[in-house]
C-alpha cells in the first residue's frame, strides 16, 4: 500500500482523492502548506511519504512555494534530484504547471480530477501498489 500525502485548501476535493485512493493507499491530507511542512517533516522520522498530491492554488504558502521548500530540504539532505519523494501537482490551470516541472514536481493533473488518470499517473510513479 502507498503512503500519500494530499495538500489541497478545497476539503471537497481532498475527500474526493482520499476517496479514489482508499483501495491503494493510506492517505494523509493538509490542508495548508504549513501543514503539509509539518507532516512531510514528521514522516522522514518514520516512513517517509511515497508520494505527495499537491494542489497549486493554496493560500499563505502555496504548493510552487512548498514544492520548492521539499526539494531545498531534499538537497540538505543529500537526496540527489529525481531520489526525493514523487510530487504530482494538482491545478485547475494550465499556465502554473510548467513553474512547477521548473521547481521539481514529477508530474500534474488537471482538477476536474478523473480517478483512472490519476491512479494511472501514481503506477506510472511508484509502480503497484504491495
Amino acid at each position: 500500500m502507498w503512503k500519500i500525502l494530499i495538500v489541497d485548501d478545497n476539503y471537497e476535493s481532498r475527500e474526493l482523492v482520499a476517496e479514489i485512493l482508499r483501495d491503494t493507499a493510506a492517505c494523509d491530507v493538509a490542508a495548508d502548506g504549513k501543514d503539509a511542512i509539518d507532516k512531510y517533516n514528521a514522516s522522514l522520522q518514520d516512513k517517509p511519504y511515497d508520494l505527495i498530491l499537491l494542489d497549486i492554488e493554496m493560500p499563505e504558502i502555496n504548493g510552487l512555494e512548498l514544492l520548492r521548500k521539499i526539494r531545498q530540504s531534499e538537497e540538505a539532505a543529500d537526496i540527489p534530484l529525481g531520489e526525493g519523494v514523487s510530487i504530482i501537482m494538482v491545478t485547475a490551470h494550465k499556465k502554473p504547471f510548467l513553474d512547477a516541472f521548473y521547481q521539481g514536481c514529477n508530474d500534474y493533473i488537471i482538477k476536474p480530477i478523473d480517478a483512472g488518470k490519476l491512479i494511472d499517473k501514481i503506477k506510472k510513479k511508484l509502480g503497484d501498489p504491495t
